[in-house]
Formats: C-alpha cells, sequence, structure tokens
C-alpha cells in the first residue's frame, strides 16, 4: 500500500517538511511488535530453614533488587524449597520444605516463573508438589516442572521455557534434545533450566558441557543452570543458523541461608536481552546474601569485581546501582 500524496488546504503541494511529518506519523502507526525481550535470571531460592528463621518482611528479602527486577519482562529464579511443610520426609541429604506462609516472599520479589524441577521437589512428600504449583499459580507465578513446556509471547518473539533435572537421576539426553529441537522448530526461542553440576564447584564439569553442547546443538538459544551453590563461568557457543547462544552454568544462590563458604552469599541477577536471533547481551548485578537478617545487600567493589570474575567475559556489567 502505497502512501497517499497530501495536498494543502488550498490545493497546493505539501513542503518537504510536511511530507516528513506525514511520513514518520505513518510509519510510527505502522511500527512492529517488539522483537526484543529482557529476562532476569536469578539462582537458588529457598524460603525455608535459616530464612524462615530470620523473619525478614517479605518485601525486604529483595528489595534492593526491585528496580532491576522490575526493569525485565519475566523474572525466573529455581525453587529449592517446596511449600507444603512441616514435612515428615527423611531425606538423605537437607530437607528443604517450607511453609505455604513464605509464598508472600516469592510474590514479593516478582517472580514469573519459578523452576521446581530439582532433587528438592519431593522434600514435602508427594503431595507437596501440587500444593507448591498451586499456591505458585494462585500468585500468579508459572511453575516450571518436568512434564512439559511453558510458552511466552512478547511482541512478535514466543520463548518456550523447559525445565530439565540431571541431578536427582541422569537425563536422557536423547528424549531431552529431541524436546527441545521440536520448540526451535517450531518458531520459538528456547530456554532451558536445568539443574545440573557438582555442589561449590567453581567450573562446569565434562557433563555439564556436553549436555550444554548437545542443547544448543539441538536449537536451544539460552541455558541457564542452577544446583552448585555458588557462580560458575557464562560460555557463548557456536549454534545453529548464525544465531547467538549462552550458557549460564550457574548463578550460586539467590534466597539461601548457607553461610559455611562465603562463595555460596556471592551471587548475581542477570539481566539476558533477546530478540529473534537470540541472545544480544548478558549484564550482572552482582549483591551479597545477608544471612544473618534474611535479606540480600549490596556488593562492596571488591565484591562485585569478585563476582565479574567468577561470571567470565561473557557477562557485562549493568546500568543499575544497589542503594543499601
Amino acid at each position: 500500500m502505497g502512501l497517499p500524496l497530501r495536498t494543502g488546504a488550498r490545493g497546493q503541494k505539501m513542503g518537504p517538511r510536511a511530507l516528513l511529518i506525514l511520513l514518520l506519523t505513518w510509519l510510527i502507526g505502522l511500527a512492529p511488535p517488539s522483537d526484543l525481550v529482557t529476562l532476569a535470571f536469578l539462582g537458588d531460592v529457598m524460603v525455608g530453614r535459616g530464612v524462615l528463621a530470620a523473619d525478614a518482611p517479605p518485601a525486604e528479602v529483595t528489595r534492593l533488587l526491585r528496580p532491576a527486577l522490575s526493569s525485565a519482562d519475566f523474572v525466573l529464579a529455581n525453587l529449592e524449597s517446596p511449600l507444603g511443610g512441616p514435612s515428615t520426609v527423611r531425606r538423605s541429604g537437607y530437607n528443604l520444605c517450607a511453609p505455604p506462609e513464605q509464598l508472600p516472599v516469592l510474590t514479593e520479589a516478582g517472580f514469573d516463573l519459578l523452576s521446581v524441577t530439582n532433587n528438592h521437589r519431593l522434600d514435602c512428600g508427594p503431595s507437596g508438589t501440587e500444593v507448591t504449583r498451586a499456591l505458585l499459580a494462585s500468585a500468579g507465578i508459572e511453575p516450571l516442572g518436568p512434564e512439559g513446556h511453558v510458552d511466552r509471547v512478547v511482541g512478535r518473539l514466543r520463548l518456550t521455557f523447559l525445565a530439565l533435572d540431571d541431578v536427582s537421576s541422569a537425563l536422557s539426553l536423547d528424549r531431552t534434545t529431541d524436546a527441545v529441537r521440536m520448540a526451535h522448530d517450531g518458531g520459538a526461542i528456547v530456554v532451558v533450566s536445568i539443574h545440573w553440576g557438582g555442589e561449590y564447584k567453581g567450573a562446569p564439569d565434562e557433563r555439564q558441557l556436553a549436555i550444554a553442547h548437545a542443547l544448543i546443538g539441538a536449537g536451544a538459544a539460552l541455558i541457564w543452570g542452577h544446583h552448585p551453590h555458588v557462580l560458575q563461568p557464562a560460555e557463548r557457543i557456536p549454534c545453529r543458523m548464525a544465531r547467538r547462544c549462552l550458557v549460564l552454568y550457574s548463578l550460586g544462590n539467590a534466597i539461601f541461608d548457607q553461610q559455611g563458604l562465603a562463595d555460596t552469599r556471592r551471587s548475581a541477577l542477570l539481566l539476558v536481552r533477546i530478540d529473534r536471533l537470540g541472545v544480544i547481551d548478558a549484564r550482572a548485578v552482582p549483591f551479597m546474601i545477608d544471612v544473618q537478617h534474611g535479606r540480600l545487600q549490596a556488593a562492596t567493589a571488591a565484591e562485585a569485581a569478585d563476582v565479574f570474575r567468577r561470571l567470565g567475559p561473557h557477562v557485562g556489567s549493568s546500568d543499575f546501582s544497589l542503594d543499601p
């Protein structure tokens, strides 16, 4: 459809300036939907145990990050503590079951999607998984479970989120890559959440590397990992059709009560921008976890520098400053 020729009130042709204004007005009216989405990623979230005992007001736990979190289209984290306590489940490791009364900590943080696909999802017992999912849904938070995928649309971009667990039992790479390939071939930007790796390891192990390359090769644009409880470097991996792909091997803890190792209290929020060709960039907002008071606190210059060193050269700095 061509731009109609306009004339002035007396039938005279419009001047160049008037035509330019008309052209810009016409183009703005035809502006396409956005081809850009920003995702905010945090690591492991646990709202029971010491976090519960600290009894910080829910709005105060993540207040420090609120401006950065609100800048994203979607906020994601890995929920290590199902909601359904008190639990009588006995495990060989730690039981992280939290009471339903801790739900406001999650809602005040502004989470949109929470992975519940991890080795602690049964800590409140078999019924706890359904209780957790129902509570999250009632608060407008989408649980990312192992049984399917979640689709979201922003402008002309369709994102498919998949959640995987390689800790409770070894993944079937064939089945997993088939699911990724199907979503990618259907036109989606595929984001994979995966519970993997060794706890307290500052670098990905060989299995993480192999899984990451297989998932990227199948069509994933972004992999977001958790479980090590400490930061691990991000990696750019060559991917299909000249797209831009990124692996976040681990973002450490976000809301947690671990204090034995200093590394478990050092963390970052990652803001990842994505367009139709994949990941544009990733920018970090470093922070520390104040375990005693059950809330996040600003990192010092030295602590922030250490966070960036651990995340590696593929993660830049954001424009957000954290006010104590």
